[in-house]
């Protein structure tokens, strides 16, 4: 039988801290989006505008970092959770092996997103 531990004794030294990093990077990233979506400008935005505005290289640079942080951060910590469960214990590469493709596919689709605009 496997034994329970808690999600910060599952997951390697390293990928527990960059999910306490990647927690970090992404407050101050959506601090960044919000403060220039939504506090820059009172008016309603139109569909161009912001169109216009994320074809600019300064936020297509912003917006594929908060996308890495976000999916790594997601997928990391799906994977702890996973790790948590007996089978996902005993499965330990797979699990490790299919979140890992799983945030691959949602980054590069999420920057053939960003980058088609």
């Amino acid at each position: 039988m496997v034994e329970m531990e808690s999600a910060k004794s599952v997951m390697e030294p390293v990928a527990w801290i960059f999910q306490m990093l990647t927690g970090l990077v992404m407050i101050l990233l959506v601090t960044l989006h919000f403060y220039v979506t939504h506090m820059t400008s009172h008016e309603a935005l139109k569909y161009a505008e912001v169109v216009s505005r994320v074809a600019e290289p300064e936020f297509k640079a912003m917006y594929a970092a908060l996308l890495l942080v976000v999916s790594f951060h997601a997928f990391n910590g799906l994977r702890a959770i996973l790790l948590d469960t007996t089978v996902g214990m005993r499965k330990k590469g797979a699990v490790s092996a299919l979140t890992t493709l799983a945030f691959l596919l949602a980054f590069i689709y999420g920057l053939y997103l960003l980058f088609s605009i």
